[in-house]
């Protein structure tokens, strides 16, 4: 008994498969590949935008420098 797919199953699979990816709409896939909606946001960006000067540097008790 053959268990797997026949080499014409295969192929006709195959060129199905093919003929969807020829067929995609234009404004369906620029639809679907829009820019993220969201930003990458690191935690300097984070701590400057809540008012935070992170130029100055933080000892190890987490008192401020005051140079």
């Amino acid at each position: 008994m053959n268990r797997g797919s026949t080499k014409k199953q295969r192929l006709e699979g195959q060129q199905h498969y093919d003929e969807l990816e020829s067929d995609i709409d234009k404004k369906a896939s620029e639809r679907f590949h829009t820019p993220p909606a969201y930003r990458n946001y690191t935690v300097d960006d984070y701590l400057k935008k809540m008012g935070v000067d992170v130029t100055k540097g933080v000892d190890a008790d987490g008192q401020e420098h005051s140079d």
